[in-house]
């Protein structure tokens, strides 16, 4: 099962790799998102933590996780609800499972507008049009809302839209 672990952001990549080199965990990624930013009037690709702070990891024992995440230098530990190690669920599990097939990365989604509706037709934001609350045309950014541990979540993802009707 996945769970999130949470760290001092900035140390994400290297307690990952820790946890990963400790446990023999294959999935285990920091999610990360590609966005297009404007930079001297040209538009480029950058990539960017998705979850400043934290990490996924898929594991049957997160017990002996726990205990092996005490061992890393920095402090970081599993998230929990109420006091209790709490997997990730559901639609949690199917934004994980996407992120997870692409290398931990979330890339840019492409759409059209037609009347008041956004329609993906391309990329991983394709068939889940309700995560998102807003878009930002201009700066080509998805504002998505979803639930993780039965509490509402926002992030921010690339979108360009490529025709309004």
């Amino acid at each position: 099962m996945w769970y999130v672990i949470w760290t001092s952001t900035g140390s994400e990549e290297r307690v990952a790799r820790a946890v990963k080199d400790m446990t023999c965990q294959k999935r285990c990624f920091v999610p990360k998102r590609i966005m297009q930013i404007r930079k001297n009037g040209d538009w480029e690709y950058a990539e960017k933590n998705m979850f400043p702070g934290y990490f996924f990891v898929d594991t049957d024992d997160i017990e002996e996780l726990s205990v092996q995440l005490r061992k890393v230098e920095g402090f970081s530990t599993v998230l929990t609800v109420d006091k209790k190690f709490y997997p990730l669920t559901g639609k949690d599990d199917v934004l994980t499972e996407e992120l997870y097939n692409n290398n931990g990365i979330f890339d840019i989604s492409k759409g059209i507008i037609e009347g008041d509706n956004i329609i993906v037709t391309s990329g991983p934001l394709k068939g889940q049009e309700g995560l998102i609350r807003k878009i930002d045309r201009h700066k080509r950014i998805a504002y998505l809302e979803f639930t993780m541990f039965d509490q509402k979540v926002s992030g921010k993802v690339g979108l360009e839209i490529v025709e309004k009707h």
